[in-house]
This record gives structure tokens, sequence and C-alpha cells, in this order.
């Protein structure tokens, strides 16, 4: 998503991990030309769900939104809650929870890596890491792992060195070229990000800041 890209490529290693990640199984990662970011042709999905041409996934011919927004009906709401509406702040809330959906995909495709290739170089991006510590980021199997620290290996973008601590143990570094190949990918998005945050006062800050830590703490609900 954005939001993690933007959150693991400026924060410190100590910074908290995504907790829903760490409560998924292992799964194999997908190699190069494998998976969402080099499928083509056909009706667009996601996550196996049929979508129109917006991204929201469809049923029975109505748009349905995910990440535990309304469904719409005839122009209305299907939550169940009452006093529920889609505002128009909740309606961009929602646009940006499925572009941020689409966005690790699309990158990693114009970089020419798959989307476990491009997570790899982001997780990395705080530090380096065991491999075993790579492949619980990832959620996958540490045998995934290693292809996917194979091939960043190949193409320059990380390396192999042994643990400064520990000769029986050994990292993965992320290189001036995988930094790079990072950096200028994500750079009009931070551009962006900083007009729009610049162009804010304290007290406009501040009330978006508390949306935003709302939106994230009910979304939250969801993995509780």
């Amino acid at each position: 998503m954005i939001t993690k890209l933007v959150s693991d490529i400026t924060s410190s290693r100590g910074s908290a991990k995504h907790r829903a990640d760490e409560n998924r199984p292992p799964v194999d990662a997908q190699p190069d030309g494998e998976g969402p970011a080099a499928s083509g042709g056909g009706a667009p999905t996601q996550g196996g769900v049929p979508t129109h041409a917006g991204g929201v996934p469809t049923h029975g011919g109505e748009a349905v939104t995910h990440a535990g927004l309304a469904p719409t009906h005839g122009g209305g709401t299907a939550t169940g809650v009452k006093g529920f509406r889609m505002s128009g702040s909740l309606a961009a809330l929602q646009e940006l929870v499925n572009l941020a959906e689409t966005v690790p995909a699309a990158v990693a495709r114009r970089a020419g890596l798959s989307t476990s290739e491009l997570h790899s170089l982001r997780h990395l991006m705080r530090g380096p890491l065991g491999p075993v510590e790579l492949a619980h980021e990832l959620g996958v199997t540490s045998a995934a792992s290693s292809g996917v620290v194979d091939r960043l290996c190949k193409r320059g973008h990380a390396e192999r060195r042994g643990h400064p601590s520990d000769g029986r143990r050994t990292q993965v570094v992320i290189t001036d070229s995988g930094r790079a190949e990072v950096m200028a990918r994500m750079r009009p998005m931070f551009e962006g990000l900083a007009e729009l945050d610049n162009a804010l006062d304290d007290e406009e800050r501040e009330l978006v800041e508390r949306y935003l830590r709302g939106a994230t703490a009910s979304l939250r609900r969801l993995l509780s």
C-alpha cells in the first residue's frame, strides 16, 4: 500500500511491523513473470474477485467496496449500521484504499520486478535482515524468500553478507542500485505528498491526522 511504502522507506529499524502480515500463514512468493503484476488480458480482478474498470469488485453486477467500507446498492448503502452514510470524505478514503492496493504491482511491473522483490527492497530500505527475518516480513516460506533474494542479488539490488557479530549467520543488504531503483519509482509520489502536506496549516494538518488515525483504528477492528 502507499502508506506502507512511505512508512517503511522513511522510518527507522525500530518502527512497528505489519501486524496483519504476522498473522498470515506463509505462502510461496510469486517469481518474476507470475502473479498480478505480470497478468494480462481478461477481466481485471482483485484477489480473484472480478472488478469493473474502476477497480471495485463486483457482485451480481453491483459495485462492492472493500477494506471494510460500505457496499453500494442503488446509490445508497447497505451496511446495516445506523447513521452510516457514504459521505464525500468516506468516498475519498475508499478511493485511496482501492488505489493503494494496485500501486505495488504497478510499480513492480514498471521496474521489471515481482511484487515480492519490490516488497523485499522496501523492507531492506530500513536496514539489513536475516533470511528468516525477511521471509517473516514477506509472509512467505524461507525457500521462497531465498529465491527472491537470489533474483535481487543477480540484478545487483541486494547482497548477502556475513553478520557483523556472528560469523555463522548471514544478512541481506540492499545495495546503492536497489535503493536508487526504489527511490526513482517512488519519487513522484513523495513530491506530490510533500506538496500536499506543506499546503496545510497546523490546524488543518491536525484535523487530517485525527481523521486518518481514526480510519486506521476502524480498519484495525477487523483484525482483532
